[in-house]
């Protein structure tokens, strides 16, 4: 009885292994679509990103010239860039990848080893 117990814990811990590698799966699935569909549309803009930039310089020049109107071009891009990137870093820090799955799973395995060890464990992981 003990080891069908035992083994039965053990298939449901297999499962929820499965479970998590499927949802791992379909995030990297969907995530790797919504990437090629960006990989698309990116030579475009920058293509067009370089003509505008060369319009602006070409623009300042008149004004203050060439050499002038490239760098002050050169140095706006490097300030919007280098604040784009520090937001987009920080952004992806702040962002949780398989929360959900990781919380579902360690639950789980709190709960097998509290079955095993003959005790119940609380969700924060308490025994009860």
């Amino acid at each position: 009885m003990a080891s069908d117990t035992i083994g039965e814990l053990a298939d449901l811990l297999a499962a929820q292994i499965k479970l998590a590698h499927l949802e791992l799966s379909v995030d990297l699935r969907v995530a790797l679509k919504r990437v090629a569909r960006l990989a698309v549309f990116v030579p475009p803009l920058v293509g067009g990103y370089a003509f505008a930039m060369a319009t602006l310089a070409s623009f300042v020049a008149t004004h203050c010239g060439r050499l002038v109107a490239l760098g002050s071009v050169a140095g706006l891009q490097l300030a919007v860039g280098g604040i784009g990137l520090q937001r987009t870093l920080a952004a992806l820090q702040r962002t949780p990848i398989l929360k959900r799955t990781s919380a579902e799973l360690t639950s789980g395995v709190q709960r097998t080893v509290a079955a095993l060890s003959g005790g119940t464990r609380s969700p924060d992981g308490r025994t009860v």
